[in-house]
């Protein structure tokens, strides 16, 4: 997007700070879900604060996806290095409070990676990351976890997908919905669905030709801001909501009815506490997911850089 057009269409009070040097970071943030009488069961919401990643000069996080492997809980996540505009993924353990421990890359590559769907599939450990900067979708295989992992499929797509995630699996073959970014302007995105499956020599990728003709419009709306998740009994699908002129504005979340899916509830910069941060300065929310004990979202929030 032009950067004149986003800069004269910016609040005010955002303009200013940003010409005064601040920042637009991306910092992750966990809390405890919260389970106490009257706590909000709708996701993202509620008066608890989340607690935000310690700010690392030089780099921020983004994408949180939890992962548990042998009852450990860890977060896979984007590493982006500010002086090489470049993402790898990274992945946090726990501490004993419940909080992200110092972050390890675990994958680096030749282009911008980011959004790090990891998941289980026969015994094994596998991530589909968001590669669609040289317009392909790769599937890894994990040799050593966390830290190894080798390149088992790639696919040239010739278009840009972004945050895939897995909306079925069976032991021959994986549903993948990602999003298409607009290449004339990457806020307007539409849902593309795809079937990876198992073959003699490998894998091969299968376009759901009816599914991505019923989307063929560009919209602000479509893109997935984390993994399915259920809640009191229905799958719910995180989305991610931009602007005309900002990307990952906001949170939206659906409760899937058969092959269609209804508004939930939204999680808006202006409704999260995260501890530290004044809601002032937090100009997006943007990924979100959870498992029994804790949620975990990003927020992109403006900082004085020196």
């Amino acid at each position: 997007m032009n950067q004149l057009y986003r800069a004269l269409h910016m609040p005010l009070p955002r303009l200013v700070k940003k010409l005064t040097g601040c920042k637009e970071i991306y910092t992750i943030a966990v809390r405890p879900l919260p389970t106490a009488e009257g706590a909000a069961p709708l996701p993202a919401l509620g008066d608890a604060p989340y607690t935000p990643l310690p700010y690392t000069p030089g780099v921020w996080y983004a994408d949180p996806l939890l992962y548990h492997r042998g009852g450990e809980r860890v977060l896979f996540c984007e590493a982006f290095d500010m002086a090489a505009h470049r993402g790898d993924i990274a992945v946090f353990r726990f501490d004993e409070h419940g909080l992200p421990t110092q972050p390890q890359v675990v994958l680096q590559e030749d282009c911008h990676l980011s959004f790090p769907m990891v998941f289980d599939w026969n015994g094994e450990i596998w991530m589909i990351p968001e590669t669609s900067e040289n317009h392909t979708l790769r599937l890894y295989r994990c040799v050593e976890f966390p830290g190894q992992w080798e390149c088992a499929a790639r696919f040239e797509v010739g278009i840009e997908l972004c945050d895939a995630i897995l909306t079925e699996k069976t032991d021959d073959a994986l549903t993948i919905l990602c999003s298409e970014t607009r290449p004339e302007n990457q806020l307007y995105v539409r849902y593309r669905r795809y079937t990876l499956r198992r073959t003699g020599e490998g894998f091969a990728l299968e376009e759901d030709e009816a599914f991505n003709l019923r989307n063929r419009e560009f919209s602000l709306t479509s893109r997935n801001a984390g993994p399915l998740f259920l809640l009191d009994g229905q799958t719910i699908h995180p989305t991610q909501v931009s602007t005309t002129v900002d990307y990952g504005v906001y949170l939206q979340f659906f409760a899937r009815r058969g092959a269609s899916e209804v508004p939930l509830c939204a999680a808006t910069p202006t409704n999260v506490t995260i501890t530290g941060l004044d809601r002032a300065d937090i100009i997006g929310i943007h990924t979100y997911c959870r498992d029994d004990a804790v949620e975990v979202i990003d927020a992109r929030y403006l900082k004085k850089i020196e």
